[in-house]
């Protein structure tokens, strides 16, 4: 069975790998190593800064024409987000991975129909990332919550009980976006209470993101405000969410979606 993953740049734009002429042959994209921490010859802990995988891509049409057409768009999506200094997404199944296509290497041509491009894939977060959305809130609203410049999905109305189920094995990092009107929201997770002394308005939404250590208020133009000289001091914002059932509670009456991002090594197989 051939393993299917894409590409997906900052633009949203995609590769689809392993269909339409574009096919994987063998590659490291589930392999992964940690650095060793040591001290006086001994063991003291663990990391992981960088990685680089190969992925070496087949490409081939009966067609010459369609075939260049596919090396060109491989790489002018992988390109911009170079130009752009902005990661795209290594996507297998549930769960991607953020870099860069920093190399590019093409042998193998046979009259241009087949050909074998070897990109090198680089990340400075080696962690496969699995998205899971839980909404709380109170009150009703009709239709689906869309705001400009958001997300590529919509948030429908929810009022759902005040626990939350992390279903992973560790602690998890998180996005929170909380929606106005609000004023100094705290979100109590497990008795661990996330705070940010700021305003909300009505269709603008605050967000905090763990992995990115950064808390921004979105307003409905789409402008993003730094809010992190805002938050409370008392209790650390960027706590991870532990695995299990935890109570939820919130100060006031707002809603707010908690995105837990389960990280792993190696994503899981299926």
């Amino acid at each position: 069975m051939v393993e299917q993953f894409k590409y997906v740049n900052h633009l949203s734009e995609e590769i689809q790998f392993g269909e339409a002429g574009m096919y994987v042959d063998e590659n490291d994209i589930r392999d992964f190593a940690w650095d060793v921490i040591s001290k006086n010859d001994k063991y003291t802990g663990f990391k992981r800064t960088t990685a680089t995988k190969k992925l070496p891509i087949r490409i081939a049409d009966e067609d010459p024409e369609i075939a260049n057409n596919l090396r060109n768009r491989l790489f002018e999506v992988c390109e911009k987000d170079i130009l752009a200094v902005s990661p795209g997404r290594l996507v297998l199944g549930d769960y991607y991975i953020k870099g860069y296509i920093t190399e590019s290497a093409t042998s193998g041509f046979e009259n241009r129909k087949t050909s074998v491009t070897n990109l090198t894939f680089e990340t400075d977060n080696p962690f496969w990332i699995r998205e899971e959305t839980h909404v709380f809130g109170y009150g009703s609203v009709d239709g689906d919550l869309d705001y400009k410049n958001d997300f590529p999905y919509d948030y429908t109305s929810n009022i759902l009980g005040k626990q939350l189920v992390n279903p992973g094995f560790v602690s998890s990092n998180f996005r929170m976006l909380i929606y106005g009107p609000a004023g100094s929201p705290a979100v109590t997770i497990g008795g661990h209470t996330y705070k940010v002394n700021t305003s909300v308005e009505d269709h603008e939404y605050l967000q905090i993101d763990s992995i990115e250590k950064t808390i921004e208020l979105v307003k409905q133009n789409g402008e993003r405000v730094n809010c992190f000289g805002s938050r409370d001091r008392d209790s650390y914002i960027f706590e991870k969410i532990p695995s299990g059932t935890s109570n939820v509670a919130l100060s006031s009456d707002f809603k707010v979606d908690i995105t837990l991002l389960e990280e792993r090594s190696e994503p899981k197989w299926i």
